[in-house]
């Protein structure tokens, strides 16, 4: 035997690229790499119940905390933020916590997407009417007046004071007239038709 090689043979795993069909059930390599590629609660239910069937005997603890360790940083990145799972649950206790929060999870993280994605549809709206009134603002005062028209309704959220400033734009003779009554629009709290 040659002095400094290592006298167990070895088997290189690339794990992102075996098809985990491929790998032998049960088996605790199979069990790891379903657990890198989990995606939803329900695959890593699948992965605690495996590592649980492998990692029954006593010598098996360390292995089991950092396997435990592992699945709980993944069952808390399917939690909504702010959620965590307790630091010590075993991988029953992770198993259980997540088929009875799953849907609920689920459920929480639709509503906040729903909820930002019309937030940011409504910050997107107010940005084309805003590019809107300043294009309308170049055509009629011309493009000093639509670049102070810009920053003066730039901290403007309300779309109904938007809609003023466009109906300001058709009745207002001067671009000073136009901003004058703009910069009401991003004082005053309430509708004004003037």
């Amino acid at each position: 035997m040659n002095a400094g090689r290592p006298a167990q043979r070895h088997f290189v795993l690339d794990a992102r690229h075996v098809g985990v069909e491929d790998l032998p059930e049960p088996n605790l390599v199979t069990a790891v790499v379903r657990l890198e590629r989990t995606r939803t609660p329900w695959d890593l239910v699948e992965v605690a119940r495996r590592l649980r069937r492998w990692l029954r005997r006593p010598d098996d603890d360390g292995l089991r905390r950092v396997l435990e360790s592992w699945v709980r940083e993944v069952a808390e990145s399917f939690a909504p933020p702010g959620e965590a799972l307790g630091a010590e649950l075993t991988l029953e206790e992770v198993e259980m916590t997540v088929v009875e929060r799953a849907k609920e999870w689920s459920r929480q993280l639709i509503r906040e997407g729903r909820e930002q994605g019309l937030e940011q549809g409504r910050e997107q709206g107010l940005a084309h009417e805003r590019a809107l009134l300043r294009r309308m603002a170049a055509l009629r005062f011309g493009a000093d007046t639509a670049e102070r028209l810009e920053e003066v309704l730039a901290g403007v959220v309300d779309p109904e004071r938007l809609a003023e400033a466009g109906e300001w734009l058709v009745r207002c003779e001067t671009g000073d007239e136009l901003l004058a009554r703009a910069d009401t629009a991003r004082t005053e709290s309430g509708p004004s038709r003037h």
